[in-house]
């Protein structure tokens, strides 16, 4: 059985080429609309992937590991409440 034609994943490819000159040829006006596009793509995307720790504390599940993940912040409580003198997160609102 013959093998199947493989891939060239060299620089220098014809599609390669074509999409050279098609990025040379686009006004500035098209390349700032591509770029803004993409600029939304990643705060969307950003956006989702913060929306699912949306009430997260509500649904606390301790067996899973929240200090490891690196989209949380949860610092030390370093601040003394001058109203209660409990302890609070640095960005905590007082009382």
């Amino acid at each position: 059985m013959p093998r199947g034609r493989r891939a060239n994943i060299g620089r220098r490819t014809r599609h390669a080429s074509q999409q050279k000159v098609y990025s040379q040829n686009l006004s500035e006006e098209r390349q700032n609309i591509i770029r803004e596009n993409a600029r939304l793509r990643q705060r969307v995307s950003t956006r989702r992937s913060l929306a699912s720790y949306n009430r997260l504390a509500f649904q606390y599940d301790p067996t899973a590991n929240y200090s490891d993940d690196e989209n949380l912040d949860i610092g030390p409580m370093t601040i003394i409440c001058r109203y209660c003198n409990a302890l609070k997160f640095k960005r905590e609102t007082a009382g």
